[in-house]
């Protein structure tokens, strides 16, 4: 993790800065939403939003329902009754073979380009262009990784033979469709055939886990948990605006209604205002 992060939290920026940061807000979030903008609530919100960015160290991109086998399983409640996050089997990870881990990123542009993935077909947080340039941007900083650190990676047999072909999408793919997903199908927003999927983002503590090692292309972006990560190492959870009150009746109802639950829309409005650091590599936000 990178030891110095932006000040957001002062207003020393100069006028730069602030040009550069919102040309970058513009191309990955796009154009600045009125509606959220001139809302009270929203404004109100706005101090704890901050306190709980800078308080965000990893982020976990998921959805409310995954296909396992034939039956569709409730992610959130599972999430909500395990209290926390708890590994899965893990395949993508090349030099660790099969094991256990629960996947995070540093970044929480990255985060939700997963998790809009659980978005009902059609329907999408940004629009095509902001999520074509950002999976451009991880998949081309990646690929500059794999450059510097394991070249075979731009060999169609050597990912074939480690689960990073086609075919190993495709068993990401299955936990939100039966169908088939083309990359260009994913610039566009929510692939689900899960009715009434939605995006859930989950904000990290700092310190809520011991990094696993993995493979070094992977690091630029993913952090790995093989230990459980509690509900009370949530910084919050943000889910679509009409998905609100349905979360936090959920977590109340067992018990864990301190778990801040804010619009997913709110949270794009509020990383327009944000550094590109933070936005585009996810170097901490400094208080």
């Amino acid at each position: 993790m990178p030891e110095k992060g932006d000040n957001f939290f002062k207003d020393s920026d100069n006028a730069e800065a602030r040009q550069q940061r919102s040309l970058t807000s513009r191309v990955l979030y796009g154009e600045s939403n009125k509606d959220i903008l001139q809302n009270p609530e929203y404004q109100l919100a706005l101090p704890r939003l901050r306190e709980l960015y800078g308080q965000a160290w990893r982020w976990h991109g998921t959805g409310r329902y995954h296909h396992h086998d034939d039956t569709v399983i409730d992610v959130l409640g599972e999430i909500i009754g395990q209290d926390g996050l708890v590994p899965h089997e893990d395949i993508y990870d090349y030099t660790r073979g099969v094991s256990h881990s629960t996947s995070t990123s540093k970044t929480r542009t990255y985060a939700t380009l997963y998790a809009q993935l659980h978005f009902e077909w059609g329907k999408r947080l940004r629009n095509p262009l902001q999520t074509k340039v950002a999976w451009f941007y991880y998949l081309g900083s990646t690929a500059i990784e794999a450059a510097k650190h394991d070249p075979r990676l731009f060999s169609k047999k050597f990912r074939e033979q480690i689960n990073l072909s086609k075919k190993g999408s495709e068993h990401f793919h299955k936990k939100y469709t039966k169908g088939k997903v083309l990359g260009k199908d994913m610039m566009q927003g929510g692939v689900s055939d899960i009715s009434g999927n939605y995006p859930i983002l989950i904000g990290i503590r700092e310190g809520a886990f011991q990094e696993a090692a993995i493979a070094p292309v992977l690091r630029k972006h993913e952090s790995r948990s093989e230990a459980p990560i509690s509900l009370t190492e949530f910084t919050h959870i943000e889910v679509p605006t009409d998905k609100v009150q349905e979360v936090s009746d959920l977590l109340q109802a067992k018990g864990k209604g301190d778990v801040p639950i804010f619009p997913i829309e709110w949270g794009e409005e509020f990383c327009k205002s944000l550094p590109q650091s933070f936005l585009k590599d996810g170097v901490p936000l400094k208080k």
